[in-house]
């Protein structure tokens, strides 16, 4: 990817202050800042939309500041989730290899990630990131990816991270509202982490802890996965 495509736009919605960023991509597929915004945040909570009016406020605010820097419109934004109510766990899957040169592909890969993915999830909750971990193929564990490898049983480890349906929808109908569309949500806490630890730290492992004003998160990584997450309802404000 390089120059001309489109510029990418990102909110971190805050309970102190929403943030808004715009970058694009150069020639060597580095993600240049090409403009930032900030705005106070008064109509959220421990992460969480309490105030929908506040919130479009904030984010006109910052993501005009933004704008102006970037000297382009932003009509479209990937979101950030944070939230005491955000739960990880981890979670296994395992299908059966039936084509007849045992031969594993995308299809199986995707079919085995949907099995694990299946865990029991509370009506007023919706899985909003499922994260591999490791793969195992015929009791042959630790395999990153299974693509290529002959066997008949394929099992899949993953880290399902779910949240409240209202509290994912009332941030993006506050986007909405502030003008743009929700390419995607992506959980703060699993981006951060994987933006701020190196290769050396995300293979041999590492936690990283993110003190926000109403809530830390705890991010852990290890062989280059995350492995656990957890919300904990304090931060600097406490």
């Amino acid at each position: 990817m390089g120059k001309g495509n489109k510029p990418i736009a990102a909110l971190d919605i805050g309970t102190t202050e929403v943030r808004a960023v715009v970058g694009e991509a150069t020639e060597n597929d580095q993600l240049e800042i090409i403009g930032i915004g900030r705005a106070p945040s008064r109509g959220v909570r421990k992460g969480v939309v309490v105030n929908i009016e506040a919130t479009v406020d904030a984010i006109k605010h910052a993501v005009e500041e933004a704008e102006n820097m970037a000297g382009l419109p932003i009509d479209s934004v990937y979101v950030g989730l944070s939230g005491a109510q955000l739960r990880g766990i981890n979670s296994r899957g395992v299908i059966a290899i039936s084509r007849r040169n045992r031969e594993i592909g995308e299809e199986d890969v995707y079919r085995v990630i949907e099995q694990a993915r299946a865990v029991s999830v509370p009506t007023d909750r919706e899985i909003v990131d499922v994260l591999p971990q490791e793969f195992t193929v015929d009791g042959q564990d630790g395999i990153d990816n299974p693509i290529g490898f002959l066997g008949i049983r394929l099992e899949a480890a993953v880290h399902v991270v779910t949240s409240p349906i209202t509290a994912r929808q009332n941030v993006i109908t506050s986007v909405n509202r502030a003008g743009m569309l929700v390419v995607d949500t992506v959980v703060n806490h699993v981006a951060g982490a994987e933006s701020t630890l190196t290769p050396d730290e995300k293979e041999y492992g590492a936690a990283i802890l993110d003190i926000g004003a109403d809530i830390t998160n705890l991010t852990v990584v290890y062989r280059d996965a995350v492995r656990h997450t957890a919300v904990f309802p304090m931060g600097g404000n406490h």
